[in-house]
Order: structure tokens, then C-alpha cells, then sequence
């Protein structure tokens, strides 16, 4: 591709979920960049086995969200110089293109500063076992779409994560909702032929619930006095309906993106 491409993303015990990100990191980007704050699961060792990968290190030190806001927006200022194209995301944010080139294309030559995309959560029975040559969504079939509201054209689009270089200067994501805020004078291209992923611990009431508890126990004080992931405080009762209400509305994506 005649753009380069950088996917910048946080990690902290995402062992489960990285084989799968890594098959959609290398289908759009050239450089991966991860920032991992304290992993001890084995994502590390895991995350070196990719050439592609590069490993930073950062410590939250208490301030959890604070310092995360601060992370991706000194990466976006670091690299912006060297990449046409950065994606921001957290690790179980995802996207597949069909033709990720010539939307590179429109994308850069319309000057348009953000693209985004349908977002669909992954709600599944159970957790998938990897695969290679097959990407999650193509081994999984419960997503439902997400909506955000966090713009005021679309309700059910992703997070604000891929960014045009040349004519974005910076960056400034919110806290604690880990998406860019929405400027004034922003162009966004809105992509359908392509989707974000966010598996979000959807693999199965019980997983979700384990990996719930592992991350209320690690909040900051500043998280819980600001009530940021004040979600992850949810009694197990409230977490697993909720989960099986999205199970309800739950489609399969591989029926509507045959790509």
C-alpha cells in the first residue's frame, strides 16, 4: 500500500485476545505499537512473536484513565510525522475493511480527518478457540451493534481511532470513554463496507465476568471518584442480563459483511 499505516493500542493481561487482534493489526498496518502497563499473563512474550509488533512500556500509576489519555495522545504527536494513516484503539477494538488501500485513498485525498465504521459487540456463548487463517468474526456468530452516541450525525459508529496525518495535527481523547473528541471544523468519512470489532469480553457470561472483576480491582481512585467504569461494579445478576438481552438483539455479522 502506498500509505503507511501505524495501529497504536494499550495492553494490560490480554493474553486471550491478542492471536486474534494480530490477524486483523497486519491486514491494515504496516507497525503496531504497544503500550503495555504491567502485563504478567504472558502477553508480552506473546506480542514478541510478531515482527510487526513493537512493545513499549507505561505505568498507570494509580491514575488508570488519566495516564492512558496521556499515553495515546503523545504516541499520536510522536509518530504523526512518520505515518500517513495512525489507528488509536484499545486492544479488544478491531477494524476489518474489505478494501482497506482504496479507502486509504479517499481517504487521505479527500482530506478528511477521521474515518469510522459500524461497531458490533461480541456477546457469544462461549469462548472461541484461535484458528489460523480465520479472523474472530468469521469463528463466532452473536454481535450486536453498538451504539455510542458520542456524534451527532451517527449514533452506531466506532470510536473515533483512525486518523489522517496530514491534515490532523493532534489529537485529544476523552477520558475515561477512550474515544477522540468530536472538533468543530473535523471531517469524518463514514465507512459501511467495513467494521469495528469490539470484543469487550464477549466471550461468554462467565469470562466476561472474570475479566469484569480482574478490572474493577484495578481502578484508580480517580476512576471510581469520577464513577468511570462504574460498570464494572455490576453485580454478576446485572451483568449476565444485560449480556443475554444483547444476545437477543445479536446478529451475525458474516451474513451482512460477506467480504
Amino acid at each position: 500500500m502506498k500509505y503507511k499505516v501505524c495501529w497504536v493500542t494499550l495492553c494490560k493481561n490480554e493474553i486471550d485476545i491478542i492471536p486474534f487482534c494480530a490477524d486483523y493489526w497486519k491486514r491494515i498496518a504496516d507497525k503496531v505499537i504497544v503500550y503495555d502497563n504491567g502485563s504478567i499473563d504472558g502477553s508480552i512474550e506473546e506480542l514478541e512473536k510478531y515482527p510487526f509488533v513493537e512493545v513499549r512500556h507505561f505505568d498507570s500509576n494509580g491514575q488508570n484513565e488519566f495516564i492512558q489519555k496521556a499515553v495515546k495522545e503523545q504516541a499520536y504527536l510522536e509518530l504523526k510525522d512518520s505515518y500517513d494513516i495512525i489507528i488509536i484503539t484499545d486492544m479488544d477494538e478491531i477494524f476489518y475493511f474489505d478494501d482497506f488501500e482504496a479507502l486509504a485513498d479517499e481517504f487521505i485525498e479527500g482530506r478528511y480527518n477521521v474515518m469510522s465504521a459500524p461497531i458490533y459487540s461480541l456477546c457469544e456463548d462461549y469462548k472461541p478457540i484461535y484458528e489460523e487463517g480465520k479472523y474472530l468474526h468469521q469463528l463466532c456468530h452473536k454481535f450486536y451493534k453498538q451504539r455510542m452516541n458520542h456524534m451527532k450525525d451517527f449514533d452506531d459508529v466506532a470510536k473515533l481511532s483512525i486518523f489522517n496525518t496530514r491534515v490532523t495535527d493532534k489529537v485529544e481523547m476523552s477520558v475515561g470513554q477512550h474515544f477522540v473528541r468530536t472538533l468543530p471544523d473535523m471531517e469524518i468519512l463514514y465507512e459501511d463496507n467495513g467494521f469495528c470489532l469490539h470484543i469487550d469480553k464477549g466471550m461468554g457470561v462467565d469470562y466476561k465476568w472474570k475479566v469484569r472483576q480482574r478490572m474493577y480491582n484495578n481502578l484508580s481512585k480517580e476512576n471510581k471518584m469520577f464513577n468511570m467504569c462504574i460498570e464494572y461494579s455490576d453485580s454478576y445478576e446485572k451483568l449476565k442480563n444485560d449480556y443475554l438481552n444483547n444476545q437477543k438483539k445479536s446478529l451475525d455479522i458474516n451474513k451482512i459483511f460477506t467480504f
